[in-house]
């Protein structure tokens, strides 16, 4: 009798912790279940990329699915630009080529950021309005940023400044927190420095609120794949416009957003497919002048590389470097990184740029869970085996 006991309880407790896992994550297993088919896509690729050598195969078999940049260059400016022996082969794949970068693009919020406050245009400690930066999340899609975002507000021991909101951008690549800076900065300066610095070859960034919006807002009964071909279609710089006119009314009159969801793994991977777009080798360039000191000011690039660098999260990496920057970016088919390291007693370091696009679904999920890009990038800063097969099999 015990036993049975026993084994009915074990039971119940069974089901209510798998019930509650199921119940808690019921819209990732609902979209999982709908998409059955793109989880196949790309499966055959799936056991030959468990190891970094397999992704550089498929790179190399796939070239519409990847760009990767891995210069060396000085630290100290010198008129020359000269690169370093010393600190390894230059590695450029695809990285002439403009390539969709989803939030890399926000490089550019923080460039205007630091340039606004060296020139004492803007005070960091200006108070920001939290409520208006929480206004451009969209239920739904953004559950796990507002959660964060709340969290954030709760802990800060007085209300956020314009400083407190780039420091958390940079942690947590919140959409809101980068279309709240958007605005608040001011549109006109962003892409004032955006067409001086990139040349053409980096599109502003865009408030993803109205990136996201102009697809959702589609007339009842219109299949959203529908609307994403006629977005996919309409020329960009019309398409960039509109979504930011869409976030511009969030900004100016914020409305309660209703619950969204885009179910399908081949609606998302055409909607990121919209977002802004750079050339590596322009933005890999900003960086580089970034950690030369020569972007704008060297007391601008100083509070840039203050803002950007970071504690790498490779623990075989720190050994091998005495200061990192990097951003990542993932979303459904698409893999961004930035990453920038060297060490203190040299003047050399490296600047990489690696974006996986448009992949199939099933592939995307096997790179995202085993965090493929960063670890990519952590073994091409500090293991030269890696750097020459990426030479061999790309160049």
């Amino acid at each position: 009798m015990r036993l049975l006991t026993f084994l009915l309880v074990f039971l119940l407790v069974a089901v209510l912790v798998v019930g509650s896992i199921f119940w808690i994550n019921r819209d990732t297993f609902l979209t999982v279940f709908q998409n059955r088919p793109a989880i196949l896509e790309g499966s055959e690729w799936v056991e030959k990329t468990y190891s970094l050598g397999g992704l550089i195969e498929f790179m190399a078999e796939q070239p519409q699915h990847a760009a990767l940049l891995s210069v060396p260059h000085v630290r100290e400016a010198d008129v020359n630009g000269t690169l370093l022996d010393a600190a390894g082969q230059a590695v450029r794949y695809r990285s002439d080529l403009m390539h969709p970068a989803g939030t890399l693009a926000n490089l550019m919020l923080i460039i205007t950021y630091a340039d606004l406050v060296a020139s004492g245009a803007l005070d960091p400690d200006t108070p920001i309005n939290a409520e208006s930066a929480a206004a451009f999340h969209i239920p739904g899609l953004d559950r796990r940023h507002q959660l964060t975002f709340r969290r954030w507000r709760s802990e800060l021991p007085a209300p956020p400044t314009a400083d407190d909101l780039v420091r958390y951008l940079l942690r947590h690549n919140d959409p809101a927190a980068a279309d709240y800076l958007f605005f608040f900065l001011g549109p006109e300066q962003i892409i004032s420095r955006t067409t001086e610095f990139g040349g053409g070859l980096i599109e502003p960034p865009v408030p993803q609120f109205g990136l996201r919006m102009s697809a959702l807002e589609h007339p009842t009964g219109k299949p959203l794949a529908d609307r994403l071909g006629e977005l996919d279609g309409t020329d960009r710089t019309v398409f960039l416009e509109d979504a930011v006119a869409i976030a511009r009314r969030q900004w100016e009159q914020p409305q309660v957003v209703p619950d969204a969801s885009i179910p399908s793994f081949q609606d998302q991977r055409v909607l990121h497919g919209l977002y802004p777009r750079i050339q590596p080798d322009h933005f890999a360039s900003l960086l580089a002048e970034i950690w030369q000191g020569r972007l704008i000011s060297e007391e601008a690039s100083s509070m840039l590389r203050q803002l950007l660098e970071r504690e790498p999260d490779d623990r075989q990496l720190r050994p091998h470097v005495d200061w990192f920057a990097a951003q990542f970016d993932e979303r459904m088919s698409y893999l961004s990184g930035w990453s920038v390291a060297g060490k203190t007693n040299s003047p050399g370091f490296r600047v990489q740029v690696v974006l996986a696009v448009d992949i199939p679904a099933g592939l995307w999920f096997h790179m995202n869970s085993n965090f493929m890009i960063q670890d990519f990038h952590s073994r091409m800063l500090y293991d030269p085996a890696i750097r020459t097969r990426s030479y061999d099999l790309l160049m």
